[in-house]
């Protein structure tokens, strides 16, 4: 019964609810696990919907975001894809790669290009075209496409450049063709080469030479050449031969030229030159001999732009030594058309002479070394303070010249230096029979010359040379006897006495204040052949007799054969005391007057040097006399020198710096002995 009642009382609570409801349901939507219900009544309506999953890549696993049921992911769902743009997932639009190009090989005519998409790459290969010929089909290698059918050739004809040519195929026949030339510009040949310029269309030239239809340029005083219309630098120019006409230089000279090869006829004077011209006419040098009876007779006309004259020479060969050399020296003796001495003035310290020497300098390629040594040698002598015949001579007595040019027959012979002789009008010595004036010379290395054996016999002997004795051109007695008698008391009284007894009796004999200048300048030029030889004595009274400078030409650091061999040290006054070893020379052949004033005279021998050196042993005196004596000669006179006399020693030398550096160095050797 109560179970009844239960039944009965749900089904009355249902029936009201539901009969509530009935108007409005509130349903929740379905999901994976419940159908639609109504929230209000419970009510369900469907069935339950598939699950909802989650969202990403489609390989992914994926959940139920209600009920978290999962599931396996799946494959992409691709677009399509090409060789530019990525595939993408359709569903879940992931990227991917890009498909590769699948490439077709370039042809002749098409470049690379994609078989997928219209990518291409390159440029077509172009055709492989066979051998181009105008008689043969011409195809492509690669494709096999006709290029070209044969055809006739299309010929150019042959030029200097390249032989006749198809312009078509590029075969050629023949040969290549001459030049078409033409004349560009032409020069008649003068003095100069003429020449004629040639120009093809090509471009090349070409130029024919044609040598010159005159043997020389005849050029004006100032070397310009107007039939070639060139100017030329006459420091070019080396002297050959010239003409003299009536004594003057006055119409023309022959050069040649560093810078053509052909000769250059000048117009010239002797002032173009710069130094006098001595031209010596009518013989040959060649014919001339060392006799003093017998000289050679010549025309000669000098000209130095001042003085000028023309007469007859007589020459002879002067100095042993020259004897012997290519380049000689000459005595030369002025006469006039009467056969008397023709005395000319060439300098206004010698006064009038007609004796002169032509002093070839041979060994010293500077030709200064002894006429400027002589020129000092009178600076020394002037430099004392006493008058006495020496006072008035040029250079004290030594040699004294200036340098020259000298022609035999109009060509160029050599430079020469113009010198006073080794005659008694050097020391203005007069012909007379009261007087007893005498010059020897040691002519050799003897004993005798040396002060230490007399002159056998009392005769001019045993190496002494007689320059000049006062009678030995007397009518009343031509013996000249006395001057080897005068000359052996001399040479006995030095061998014979020492010290004191030296001291007290050699000024009966020599003047030991002049043997003294003329000793220490011989060492201060180290003139190591003036030893002994080659030292002029001179007495004016037939009793006294003093020293004196001669024949310089190896000094100042130049040997007598002109090779540069000395140095500062090299014969040091020092060594008087000891005979001089230290120049070569044994003892024997060693000067003993020299050598007994310089022991027993020492002091006025230091007196004396520390006098010269104030003025006159400077290195500013020998700058100046030797620059003044190097200016005299143009470059053209040496040059003509020098292919003139080609073994002339010492030409590579420059013997002014030598000069100067030898003295500077000197002095300093020669203080270190004598300056106190």
């Amino acid at each position: 019964m109560r179970k009844a009642i239960l039944i009965i009382l749900s089904l009355i609570v249902m029936l009201f609810v539901f009969n509530s409801c009935e108007c409005q349901h509130e349903w929740k939507e379905a999901t994976c696990t419940e159908p639609k219900t109504c929230s209000s009544c419970g009510k369900t309506e469907g069935e339950t919907i598939e699950h909802t999953y989650t969202t990403g890549k489609c390989t992914d696993k994926q959940y139920c975001t209600v009920c978290n049921a999962e599931k396996e992911g799946f494959e992409h769902t691709w677009s399509k894809a090409n060789c530019l743009e990525n595939k993408v997932c359709t569903v879940c639009g992931e990227v991917g790669e890009v498909v590769n190009h699948s490439w077709i090989a370039p042809s002749c005519l098409e470049s690379r290009h994609c078989s997928k998409c219209d990518a291409s790459d390159g440029q077509p290969l172009g055709h492989a075209p066979s051998p181009v010929t105008c008689e043969e089909t011409q195809v492509c290698l690669r494709c096999e496409k006709i290029l070209r059918k044969p055809i006739d050739h299309s010929w150019q004809e042959a030029t200097c450049k390249a032989p006749k040519t198809c312009l078509n195929c590029g075969a050629t026949e023949g040969k290549i063709g001459d030049h078409a030339w033409e004349i560009i510009e032409e020069i008649v040949p003068t003095c100069a080469n003429g020449r004629t310029v040639y120009l093809c269309a090509c471009g090349q030239t070409k130029t024919l030479t044609k040598s010159p239809v005159k043997e020389y340029h005849m050029c004006d005083e100032n070397a310009y050449c107007p039939d070639c219309n060139t100017q030329f630098d006459q420091s070019k120019f080396t002297l050959e031969s010239i003409v003299i006409s009536g004594g003057k230089v006055s119409r023309a000279g022959i050069f040649s030229s560093t810078e053509i090869k052909n000769k250059i006829y000048k117009t010239i004077v002797a002032d173009d030159i710069g130094m006098p011209v001595i031209d010596f006419t009518n013989n040959d040098f060649s014919k001339v001999t060392t006799s003093r009876d017998n000289p050679t007779s010549f025309t000669i006309q000098y000209d130095d732009g001042k003085i000028d004259f023309s007469c007859t020479a007589l020459l002879r060969i002067q100095g042993a030594s020259s004897v012997g050399h290519p380049k000689k020296n000459y005595s030369v003796k002025l006469v006039d058309a009467q056969g008397d001495n023709k005395k000319v003035i060439l300098d206004s310290s010698w006064g009038k002479a007609h004796k002169y020497c032509l002093k070839a300098n041979y060994v010293d390629y500077s030709q200064a070394r002894n006429v400027v040594s002589g020129q000092i040698y009178g600076d020394v002598i002037s430099s004392r303070d006493v008058t006495d015949e020496l006072t008035k001579l040029a250079n004290g007595g030594a040699i004294d010249g200036f340098p020259v040019i000298v022609f035999n027959n109009g060509v160029f012979h050599g430079l020469y230096t113009l010198n006073i002789p080794k005659d008694k009008w050097m020391f203005d010595m007069e012909d007379s029979d009261l007087k007893n004036q005498a010059i020897l010379m040691g002519g050799d290395w003897t004993s005798s010359v040396a002060f230490r054996a007399p002159m056998a016999n009392n005769k001019i002997s045993s190496g002494w040379e007689l320059e000049y004795a006062s009678n030995e051109d007397s009518l009343v007695d031509k013996n000249t006897d006395w001057v080897a008698v005068s000359m052996n008391n001399l040479i006995r009284f030095v061998m014979e006495n020492d010290g004191e007894d030296f001291k007290k009796g050699i000024s009966q004999y020599a003047d030991v204040d002049k043997c003294i200048d003329s000793m220490l300048y011989t060492f201060f030029i180290c003139a190591d052949d003036n030893i002994s030889k080659n030292i002029l004595w001179v007495t004016y009274d037939g009793t006294v007799w003093f020293s004196s400078v001669y024949d310089m030409d190896g000094t100042w650091g130049m040997k007598w054969n002109g090779t540069i061999a000395y140095n500062e040290n090299t014969h040091s006054i020092s060594n008087l005391a000891n005979g001089g070893a230290d120049a070569g020379r044994s003892h024997e052949n060693y000067n003993l007057l020299w050598e007994k004033i310089y022991i027993n005279f020492f002091d006025r021998v230091v007196e004396r040097y520390a006098e010269l050196r104030q003025e006159v042993f400077t290195v500013e005196n020998v700058t100046t006399r030797f620059e003044a004596f190097f200016a005299k000669i143009p470059d053209a006179v040496r040059r003509a020198e020098s292919q003139k006399w080609t073994a002339v020693p010492s030409q590579n030398v420059n013997h002014l710096e030598q000069i100067l550096d030898f003295a500077q160095k000197r002095i300093i050797a020669m203080d270190a002995i004598l300056l106190k």
